[in-house]
């Protein structure tokens, strides 16, 4: 089955449910330039990833191109995406694809998505209908088919009662604009320029039809852009204002924490990119790990995924008898979750401020149980054996390194929006950034989560926004600094 899905504009959270459901059983997944990149972090690790967008004036493939090679991915995988931005078959050139497939006698189904007219000027507060202002809606395209007698085509928006929204028209919108107004549509109609509509960095620019000739005639039109026309494009509906607006952030964490922080931020008005760069790996059995908790006086997590590898890895939280310690909220936080309790936490959420709790309270001969990343700082250990505790370490998880093929398309997005900040989640990414990537895009700040993190991005990359708090208000905060002029 060759799966036509829109990604929507901007966010994968506007994603649809069923967007989501096929993802995820994806074999191979072909995927266009305006797609956000997170959208592929949706689909199996192992997929086929291969782009053959369009943007602007740059070709990858021709449609001829991409509709043969969707036809031969369909005759090789059991399940094929085809991944567009906003609803392939809204000037998305679905139907084109659907057409090829059915002369190949190949099944196809299609999922709908966010276009950027609906979802971008709703997200400027903008609404393309509204009673007593607009009774209608008009989509339409600045670029004609051979077969399009545009003197007809552009007489019918001209006459048309209510909001045109005319897409893909940047390079000819000067032309497109000047003959709707040579048939009879008054220079001063209301017009809103909407450039990345949907996405954090999306900008509203109102005018009249006259004020956007103007600015196509100096150069002032960014692409992608949709242009609305009428008197909807001057409503002034104010929605809640975003912290974050614009702000554009990569998120370098593992896959789950990286994923959800990047929705977050932009629910707050950024635009992020999950970066997850290490991924987990189960570095032991569960014989081993029970037998360390039966023995165990103390056990101890230094991050929120110990509990939750732990509660993988072993199912029954029985065997826990002990005392437990968490390094402080988040950690403690995961370990409720997983339905494990905290008995202590420091004051501060560090390895230093963990290893005064443990030297205060371990008497001799108690054993110190560690369950953690195979890499981790030594100071509660050395803490305990201060104490003459026994400190026992099995290192239940380690992170190895995880490949992201899409990056090319990251990258992209970063050539004309670089990011303003990189989060990261730990030293060792910070470090493995540093192996792969090199230095930060631009002049984006390092914000680092937790102090041996910032210690590590000093050295790195010569600075680092530090949080004051290992969370997410302690993130955001962070990142508003940054926005501070």
């Amino acid at each position: 089955m060759i799966w036509l899905v829109g990604a929507g504009c901007g966010s994968p959270r506007w994603l649809t449910l069923e967007a989501l459901q096929v993802l995820s059983g994806a074999q191979a997944v072909v995927y266009d330039r305006l797609i956000h990149p997170d959208c592929l972090l949706l689909a199996p690790k192992g997929a086929l990833f291969i782009e053959a967008g369009k943007r602007g004036g740059d070709h990858r493939m021709e449609q001829e191109e991409i509709n043969r090679l969707l036809v031969d991915l369909g005759r090789r995988f059991k399940t094929v995406i085809r991944l567009k931005g906003g609803d392939p078959f809204v000037f998305g050139r679905g139907g084109e694809e659907a057409a090829a497939l059915d002369r190949a006698g190949l099944e196809w189904r299609a999922v709908p998505g966010i276009t950027a007219a609906l979802g971008g000027f709703l997200a400027e507060g903008i609404p393309l209908t509204h009673r007593g202002v607009s009774s209608g809606l008009c989509l339409v395209t600045g670029k004609l088919g051979d077969a399009t007698d545009p003197q007809g085509y552009f007489e019918g928006i001209a006459s048309f009662k209510g909001s045109r929204v005319l897409y893909m028209s940047a390079s000819s919108l000067v032309r497109n604009l000047r003959l709707l107004t040579s048939l009879g549509l008054s220079p001063q109609t209301p017009c809103g320029i909407l450039s990345w509509g949907g996405w954090g960095r999306g900008c509203l620019e109102r005018t009249t039809l006259e004020g956007a000739i103007g600015m196509g005639e100096a150069g002032r039109l960014a692409s992608p852009s949709v242009i609305l026309l009428g008197e909807a494009a001057h409503l002034e509906l104010k929605p809640a204002p975003l912290p974050l607006k614009g702000l554009q952030v990569a998120v370098c964490r593992p896959m789950g924490e990286g994923y959800s922080t990047a929705r977050e931020l932009e629910g707050l008005g950024a635009d992020a990119f999950t970066l997850p760069l290490l991924e987990e790996e189960t570095a032991v059995q569960e014989a081993d790990v029970i037998a360390g908790l039966r023995e165990a006086n103390w056990l101890v997590f230094t991050s929120p995924r110990g509990p939750r590898v732990l509660k993988d890895l072993i199912k029954d939280l029985r065997h826990i008898r002990c005392s437990t310690v968490a390094i402080g909220p988040g950690t403690a936080s995961a370990m409720e979750d997983t339905g494990i309790g905290v008995d202590l936490m420091p004051q501060r959420p560090n390895s230093e401020s963990l290893g005064e709790l443990l030297r205060g309270v371990i008497r001799p001969g108690e054993r110190v149980l560690f369950l953690r990343n195979r890499r981790s700082s030594r100071i509660p250990v050395e803490a305990v054996a201060e104490a003459r505790g026994l400190p026992v370490e099995i290192p239940i998880y380690e992170m190895k390194p995880r490949d992201i093929p899409w990056m090319g398309l990251i990258r992209e997005h970063w050539e004309d929006h670089p990011p303003q900040a990189v989060v990261f989640g730990s030293a060792a990414l910070a470090e493995e950034w540093s192996r792969r990537l090199g230095g930060l895009p631009g002049r984006a700040k390092a914000v680092a989560w937790g102090d041996e993190c910032a210690k590590a991005c000093m050295d790195l990359f010569g600075g680092a926004v530090a949080m004051k708090t290992p969370d997410s208000k302690g993130l955001v905060d962070a990142l508003k600094s940054l926005l501070s002029p």
